[in-house]
Formats: structure tokens, sequence, C-alpha cells
């Protein structure tokens, strides 16, 4: 407000200038803009003074999360939790960025946490990381009830069977943890393993105002309604031997309702995931225009989209229902182990996601340096 009334206050001695005003009264003015031009200087130093000491407080008030411990909110008449890493080398005096990562069907945020070992990537690029957790209802009549699952639009279990407001309880969560937490509101970003990459990729269209980019695994889109969605980066990794989410369809229809079934990433698998993407993003051209393979693995690309950003694919050749670098056999508390099998260290699932993530951020809408 006093930058406002400054450049009005100068926008009128020009005025006053170009009128041809007499130098005497000219000088008057001068100097009462002069007086108020120092008075409002004080001001703004004032207010910024404030909000650093406000700043400060706020940094000199705040206790790291327990990472082991459950915070919660209630939001729609239901308890909603998550947990909270910070790293090893966070700087609570600037902003970190945030990864949030949503575990698949029937698994916990303590499971998806230990068996994927995101907290060690969380240390060496110094990013917090919030493992929400899906809701388990007991009783519901669902397929797979009583088992954490995401409402991602076609899947699963309870929260698809009693049309659980996901979205709005994750959208709830990145304002809390924006207001509360040292985090860098532009560089949020979501990753998540088979539901919860479904639900990833719903969030990408739900809420890409608040979300910088998304790479997820073996999971495809359920959800099509685009009308909240400005094109954000997306890539999804897929293996050629996933046996619950085949490569070339969804495997097992029958988890979804048969209208559900009639969606193409539904029937026709990654590529056609991939392409309904490139629809999203307004990318240029036919085909995707880069493709990066190797002995064990593939990245095709779009990268010619709207809002400088970039539609992605990473197939592993040899990989199943779990990319990840651990085994998660005996990790798991149900009984539905699909491709419990890593891919052995033969790369690096969390650092490909965060290579292709970490570029883009919401304040630059690009990529970054």
């Amino acid at each position: 407000m006093p930058e406002m009334f400054a450049q009005y206050i100068w926008g009128m001695i020009f005025h006053l200038l170009h009128r041809g005003i007499n130098m005497k009264h000219l000088n008057s003015v001068l100097v009462s803009m002069l007086l108020i031009s120092f008075c409002l200087a004080g001001c703004i130093e004032n207010e910024d003074s404030i909000n650093e000491v406000q700043q400060d407080q706020i940094l000199s008030d705040f206790v790291v999360p327990d990472p082991d411990v459950y915070q919660c909110f209630e939001f729609e008449g239901w308890d909603r939790c998550w947990l909270t890493y910070f790293p090893e080398n966070v700087n609570l005096s600037s902003k970190s960025p945030v990864i949030f990562e949503l575990h698949g069907w029937a698994a916990s945020s303590f499971e998806m946490r230990n068996y994927t070992s995101i907290t060690s990537l969380a240390d060496e690029v110094g990013a917090i990381v919030i493992h929400p957790e899906g809701l388990a209802i007991p009783n519901s009549g669902a397929f797979g009830e009583n088992q954490e699952s995401w409402n991602s639009g076609v899947c699963c279990g309870d929260a698809k069977a009693q049309d659980i407001n996901d979205s709005g309880f994750l959208i709830k969560l990145i304002n809390n943890i924006t207001e509360e937490y040292p985090v860098d509101e532009n560089r949020i970003y979501f990753t998540g393993w088979s539901n919860g990459c479904q639900m990833s990729q719903r969030m990408a269209l739900e809420a890409s105002h608040l979300i910088a980019a998304v790479a997820c695994t073996s999971g495809y889109l359920g959800f099509t309604d685009d009308s909240q969605y400005s094109p954000i980066p997306i890539m999804e990794m897929h293996g050629v031997l996933d046996e619950i989410a085949q490569y070339t369809n969804s495997g097992r229809l029958t988890f979804f309702e048969e209208d559900a079934r009639t969606i193409e990433a539904i029937q026709n698998g990654a590529v056609e995931n991939l392409y309904d993407w490139a629809a999203f993003n307004n990318c240029d051209g036919p085909i995707a225009d880069s493709n990066d393979p190797n002995a064990v693995y593939s990245i095709q690309r779009f990268t010619s989209c709207e809002n400088n950003t970039e539609v992605a694919l990473f197939t592993s050749y040899s990989g199943g229902h779990n990319l990840y670098v651990n085994d998660i056999c005996d990790d798991i508390s149900y009984d539905f182990v699909w491709s419990c099998l890593g891919n052995q260290g033969l790369y690096d699932t969390h650092g490909i996601m965060w290579d292709f993530m970490s570029r883009y951020s919401k304040e630059s809408g690009d990529e970054t340096e």
C-alpha cells in the first residue's frame, strides 16, 4: 500500500509539471512529497522488520515433527493422518522442497516409507517428505475392505466404494504444510506407487495450481476431468512384466466398475497413458520426440508442451509391479503380493524421479537452473 501511494504522488508531480505549474508552488509540492516519501520509506522498512521478526519467532517456536508419529486433522467426518520426515541436513531458515509420497492399495504410510527408502533421497537433496495415509474402513462391504486405499477415480477399495474425497484431503494438507512448515510452496512434488500413482495423477488434474510436477510408478490415470488443469510435467514409470497393472492394459479389469473400463489408459496401458497426458498438456507432434534407450530401460518424452512442460514414460524392460530398489515381499501386511521383487539395484528409481521433478518450479513456470 505505501509503495502504491508513493507511485501515485510522483505521478501527480509529473502531471503538474506537464501542465506548467508555477515553480514556487512546485517547490512547495516537492518539499511536501519528500517529507511524505521519507515517512513512507520508514513505514516500508518497519513492515519488513516486523515480517522478519515474525518469521524469526515462527522458526524459534518450530518443533520438527517426530517422523514416527502420525499427525492428524478431521476432514469431512474422518480423521485423516500423515507422517512427516525432515531431512538430517534441513536448514529451517531456508525453504525446502516437499515430496508427497502416496502408498499403494493395502499398504500404510509406514510401509511405503520403509520399502521405498525415500528418506535417503530426502537427506541427500534436503527435501521434506510427507506420507499421507488413505482410509481403511471396516465392514464397508467393498472388495479389499479395511485396507488403506485412495479414490483415484476408478480405484480402489474402501475409498472408491465410499466416494471418499481424497483430493480435498490432500489439497487441505498441502495448504496446511505450506502455512506451518518452512517449505518452498513453488516446489511441491507428488509421487506414489500403484494406487498411489493413480492418485498422484488425479491430483495433477485437480491441483495443478499447487503442484510443480508428478513422477510415479506402476499406475495409470483413472480420472479424466481436466476442467481445473493447467499443464505440469508428468512422468509415469512402468515395468513390462507388471502382473497387476499390466504394461499393455490395466490387467485385472475386475477391480474397476464396468463404466471405468472404457478409460483408454485402463484399456491400453502405459503407452496410452503417455499419450493421454500428451493430450492434456497440448504437446506438439503425434509421437514422442525423444527416446533414450539403454540395456535396462528407456525413457520416451514429449518435450514441447504447454507451459514449458514435458510428459515422459519410463519403461523398465524387466520390471514388475515394484520398480523400487528394495524387495517388498516381507514388508507388507496383506496377501496380495504382486511382483514383490525390486529392481535389484539396476537403476535408482527415486533418483530418476527426482531428476525429473526437481527441474521444475511453480515460480519459474519452467525448468530450474
